[in-house]
């Protein structure tokens, strides 16, 4: 959940390949331990990456919120 938490002052902060990068870190561990909570926390951030697909690591983080 903190990385989650990380991810969205990031992207208070426009930080959009630390909140990527972070998000993805958020949601993998997610996925990996099974909480659905935090996977439904990230999820409620990709909203806020639209139209930054350009900067670093957003591309991958829309990629594995697909897939999970």
């Amino acid at each position: 959940m903190f990385l989650t938490y990380g991810a969205d002052a990031y992207l208070r902060d426009g930080e959009y390949d630390r909140a990527a990068t972070t998000a993805a870190k958020a949601l993998t561990m997610a996925n990996h331990i099974g909480a659905p909570r935090c996977v439904e926390l990230v999820h409620g951030l990709l909203p806020r990456f639209r139209g930054h697909d350009s900067a670093e690591g957003v591309g991958e983080l829309l990629d594995l919120a697909r897939a999970s």
